[in-house]
Order: C-alpha cells, then structure tokens, then sequence
C-alpha cells in the first residue's frame, strides 16, 4: 500500500511542478485519497480554476462512480474545470465532462495541448 501511495504522490508533485513552471498557484490537497473527496491538485491562473485527480496507472484508469460524483460536485461548487490526469509514459488529461463516453488512452490531451486550451 505504501509503494502504491509514493508512486501515486511523486505523480502529484511531478504535475504540481510543471504547473508552477507555467505559472499556476497549485495545490496539493492533503486529503486527496480520503473522505474529504477533494480533487488531488488544484491549480488556478488569473481566475481559471483547474481541478485533477490524479492516476499513476499502468493500466487505463477509471474513476470510481463516488470519485466521479465527487469530483464533479466539487467542480461545480468551485466553478472548476475538472480532469482525470493519467501518468503513464506521460501525461494525458480528460476532461470530467467527457469522461462517461471517453477513453483518456485515445481520447486524452496532452500537457501541450492542456496549456494550448488553458493557459491564459
């Protein structure tokens, strides 16, 4: 379990870091992983507001029906843009609202194109 939550918060740090480098306030939330169904980073520029919840997954990830509603919830409460954000060679983001019917593998962006739609 241990192994599995260090992978899991390198990931976070490591997204958290290439955040900063474009000039996001980022946020590590303390209670990713718990009850207190927060996203695992928030990074906000100039009023944007965007939400991740963070795998680091060999295999393609899926959220968990209470991860997805959770997630989803808090978005909208924050007026956030949330994503599930996949490290596996590297990153790929979809967005929550396309994650019903998408596939991150095939239909997830880039970090490139996630600062190209965001990045203001």
């Amino acid at each position: 379990m241990v192994k599995k939550y260090e992978k899991g918060a390198r990931a976070e740090r490591e997204l958290a870091r290439i955040l900063k480098k474009r000039f996001f306030a980022v946020v590590r939330s303390a209670g990713s992983g718990s009850s207190l169904s927060t996203p695992d980073l928030i990074a906000i520029k100039r009023g944007r507001i965007l939400a991740f919840e963070c795998k680091a997954w060999k295999r393609v990830p899926k959220l968990k029906p209470k991860e997805y509603s959770d997630l989803v919830e808090w978005c909208e409460r924050a007026g956030a843009v949330g994503f599930l954000a996949w490290k596996n060679t590297k990153w790929l983001f979809l967005n929550i609202k396309n994650l019903k019917e998408g596939n991150i593998k095939k239909d997830g962006i880039t970090v490139d194109e996630l600062f190209r739609v965001f990045d203001v």
